[in-house]
């Protein structure tokens, strides 16, 4: 079963309709940048946003580089693990 925190979902959920209303990002675009928040809260197990340090990023950087793709089995290309990065900075 998925774990979530409420108060990061609803974090969550202001971001997106920011990026789809204010900032005119496209319904495929907020799905990749919710990929990259999800995999940052997989890493963290769900932790409140508000306990986020800069440890966690640094580590959240090295897993990325070890991390595999879900289908294929093989390590995230450089292009999506860059992607990720980005999102997560805008976040």
């Amino acid at each position: 079963m998925k774990k979530y925190t409420p108060k990061n979902e609803r974090i969550k959920e202001e971001y997106y309709r920011y990026l789809a209303e204010v900032d005119g990002k496209s319904a495929s675009t907020i799905d990749g940048v919710c990929k990259s928040i999800v995999r940052l809260e997989e890493y963290n197990r769900y932790k409140d946003f508000a306990t986020f340090r800069k440890e966690q990023a640094e580590g959240f950087k090295k897993h990325l580089l070890v991390a595999k793709q879900e289908r294929t089995g093989e390590p995230l290309s450089r292009h999506t693990m860059l992607a990720t990065i980005k999102h997560l900075q805008a976040f």
